[in-house]
């Protein structure tokens, strides 16, 4: 009887050790198909959207921004509402009046939900009185459309943070497939220490060519504009970019606020 007894235990004992086996099993499957979902997610994301930039110089900005904020944010609201724009932006260089442009329009369109095309984001407006006001009061100095390669955020840290420092990129000697691996390699994660609290890389998609001023663009995310001026703050190490700049010149760095920004993200 107490052996019978002491092979119920045994076989109690090892009934749990299998039950918490399986538990710990279903929370690692658990945990690898929401990894799974989440890589597929972002897959389609990079693949399907298209991010085209409008910059802007404006040579009264505070009119400017406030048509900005009173009128055409209520439009590109509503587009946004009814499906046909996935988002919209609005970003302002920071303290740099030199810049040969004051505000970014960014409107990211999803290829897989808009079926219609979009040769100019603008042109269901154009008769508006006040549109053809504010025309007095700015110029549109550039455009290019882009996709996204990567995307990075820091734990807790938002999709669209404060800051935005972009980074304009040419490539060298068309080795877009080293010099993409490499940005992608380099940043597959933001630490914990690291002062940004995201990073994005894209592609341009418009005007291949040897005079193309930059073919990429990285940007790094930032909470505020006091920590992106703490990067280069201290001491600095040597720079020591030797195999970077086989790959790529960084033409040109803009730091930039979040001033509108509209998505049902």
């Amino acid at each position: 009887h107490l052996i019978c007894k002491l092979f119920g235990f045994l076989l109690k004992i090892i009934l749990n050790m299998f039950e918490t086996i399986f538990q710990l099993n279903k929370t690692i499957m658990r945990s690898l198909l929401l990894t799974v979902i989440l890589f597929f997610n972002f897959s389609s994301y990079s693949q399907t959207l298209v991010f085209d930039l409008f910059f802007i110089k404006a040579h009264d900005v505070d009119l400017y921004d406030s048509y900005l904020e009173n009128h055409f944010s209520k439009i590109m609201k509503g587009r946004v509402e009814n499906g046909s724009l996935y988002a919209w932006d609005v970003w302002k260089v920071v303290q740099n009046p030199q810049e040969d442009f004051t505000h970014m329009l960014t409107f990211i369109h999803d290829f897989d939900k808009e079926e219609t095309e979009w040769e100019n984001p603008f042109s269901e407006i154009i008769n508006d009185a006040v549109m053809k006001d504010v025309s007095s009061i700015r110029e549109r100095v550039g455009r290019f459309k882009l996709n996204g390669l990567a995307y990075v955020r820091k734990d807790g840290a938002p999709s669209v943070p404060n800051i935005m420092v972009a980074n304009f990129m040419k490539v060298k000697n068309d080795l877009y497939a080293s010099y993409e691996k490499a940005e992608i390699d380099g940043t597959k994660k933001i630490g914990k220490d690291d002062i940004r609290v995201g990073w994005n890389f894209h592609r341009r998609l418009d005007d291949y060519g040897s005079d193309t001023y930059f073919s990429h663009v990285t940007i790094d995310w930032f909470n505020s504009y006091r920590d992106y001026l703490r990067t280069s703050m201290g001491d600095l190490p040597d720079n020591d970019d030797s195999e970077w700049n086989k790959l790529r010149d960084l033409k040109k760095r803009v730091a930039m606020r979040k001033f509108i920004s509209i998505s049902n993200m």
